[in-house]
């Protein structure tokens, strides 16, 4: 149920944050998918991911099989690419959640870029930017405060 509120936080403030910028968007699910990765079992992240994927399509005009496309290789290229101390350490998680957001907002701008009208995709050039840095620095800020939760319960991270 944690994972589901967490899911539905994440789109809210995606959801907010599209309005608020006129389009644009802060990216606020790529640290909850890239959480996702790095915790949950195989099996797990993948019905996440795919129930995520489902209502971002929904949400956003974003064909679900671009979407998947982009979770799942930013999800697997994670998985089998960091070690285990990278989260320990800022740059990495903040460059982790930066790669992780423009591997799939690239999957959108690929699709926008062949079938679509670049410009009014909603993962236009002008936001990727934008989308980019905040996925870093809140994954920066979620992965922190992870960490330290874990240390506090006497739990390895």
């Amino acid at each position: 149920m944690r994972t589901f509120g967490l899911m539905l936080a994440a789109l809210c403030l995606q959801i907010a944050s599209a309005k608020l910028l006129g389009g644009g968007f802060c990216d606020f699910l790529t640290p909850v998918l890239l959480y996702w990765t790095v915790t949950q079992k195989l099996q797990m992240m993948v019905l996440w991911t795919l129930l995520t994927g489902i209502l971002v399509s929904v949400i956003f005009p974003q064909p679900i099989l671009v979407l998947l496309l982009g979770f799942y290789l930013s999800q697997w290229l994670f998985r089998v690419s960091f070690f285990e101390d990278w989260r320990a350490r800022p740059g990495m998680v903040f460059a982790a959640g930066a790669v992780f957001s423009f591997i799939w907002h690239g999957c959108g701008l690929i699709y926008a870029a062949a079938f679509a009208d670049l410009l009014s995709s909603p993962l236009a050039f002008s936001t990727l930017a934008t989308s980019v840095l905040t996925a870093g620095l809140i994954s920066m800020i979620f992965f922190y405060t992870a960490s330290k939760k874990a240390e506090m319960e006497g739990r390895a991270w």
